[in-house]
């Protein structure tokens, strides 16, 4: 019987090079009383024998578990897998695992998967929350906790938590003020539910309605979950209408997409009938011939920052104030949006 190859260990390096696996180990953590041409002939000889450091054997020596406990509301579009991505990317490269968890846009999931990732001694937490802007209760009790963690797309705009996001703000605004240089005037909000997001990108629509002296009234603004159910049915309320809305921007993809099926089932084109406007670029380069008109932002880029300040966080527990990134969103026009019919 053939002997399964073993991968190779320190001990392997210091016989190669007739030096101790003691001076090897000090070499490949980055100590400091080791030779630089020596480091430089012990790294040189770790690739080439392929060495792989055992990260268990490291969470012994520093006391770490090196995992990362990751919380996001849903893995079935390319959203969150981008940010998940750009995660990985940097704690990889930094030697840590992530746990991932689905809240499935529960707040008492997302509770439950955060108390579960503690309790299985993860370093630290990256979450796109599900629970509303104005209840930070589970974050604040975090960081009392001495939990280090970073919230993802999502942040809580009266409470300083460290956080990597879009300026929803402004992504509500560009969408609703896109729509009304088309020419629209009659322009509904699919709205999202009481996370940040969905709270500033109504604010957006709002402050550019407003600034043309468009009509915001609640006949307007239909709020909804953020998937393509919740789209789906906000939009055959606002088909009710009379008169109906020539245009309408959704606080995300799913909800456009749900949007446009519902506009279909009732015999609208989509953009001659109405223009569709959503958020978050799902369709991305993963289409032939991507069709909504979306804001972008780099999903991929807010998950390698969100690492970044985790890592920091961990190197620099004392450290009082909370590291904020904000992304500015980028329209992108394709085939969903049209001048009115009217204009």
């Amino acid at each position: 019987m053939a002997r399964s190859k073993t991968s190779p260990t320190i001990v392997d390096i210091a016989r190669r090079l007739g030096i101790s696996a003691m001076t090897v180990s000090r070499a490949l953590n980055g100590k400091a009383d080791v030779r630089e041409e020596m480091r430089q002939k012990i790294v040189q000889c770790a690739n080439t024998l392929g060495y792989q450091p055992n990260r268990w054997a490291r969470s012994l020596v520093t006391q770490q578990s090196l995992m990362i406990g990751v919380v996001v509301p849903e893995i079935t579009h390319s959203f969150f897998a981008e940010i998940i991505g750009g995660v990985e990317d940097v704690l990889d490269k930094a030697g840590y695992d992530i746990l991932l968890c689905h809240s499935r846009n529960d707040p008492e999931r997302e509770r439950s998967e955060i108390e579960a990732l503690i309790g299985g001694q993860i370093d630290a937490l990256i979450v796109a929350p599900v629970q509303p802007a104005r209840s930070p209760g589970l974050f604040q009790n975090l960081q009392k906790r001495g939990v280090p963690f970073v919230v993802v797309d999502r942040f809580f705009p009266d409470f300083e938590f460290s956080s990597v996001r879009m300026d929803d703000l402004e992504a509500g605004h560009m969408a609703t003020n896109y729509l009304i240089q088309l020419g629209h005037r009659r322009i509904a909000h699919i709205a999202g539910s009481g996370v940040s997001v969905g709270l500033l990108r109504r604010r957006g629509f709002r402050k550019a309605m407003r600034t043309h002296g468009l009509d915001t009234s609640l006949q307007w603004i239909v709020r909804a979950t953020l998937d393509i159910e919740g789209g789906h049915g906000a939009m055959e309320k606002l088909l009710r209408l009379e008169p109906r809305p020539t245009a309408v921007f959704a606080a995300n993809d799913p909800q456009a997409i749900g949007a446009i099926y519902a506009c279909r089932e009732a015999g609208l084109h989509v953009p001659n009938d109405i223009s569709v406007v959503g958020a978050g670029n799902i369709e991305g380069d993963y289409h032939l011939n991507p069709f909504l008109t979306t804001i972008d932002w780099p999903r991929q880029e807010l998950g390698r920052v969100a690492a970044s300040f985790v890592l920091d966080a961990l190197k620099h527990r004392s450290r009082k104030h909370p590291a904020i990134h904000v992304f500015q969103p980028k329209l992108l026009i394709r085939h969903s949006t049209a001048p009115p019919v009217s204009a």
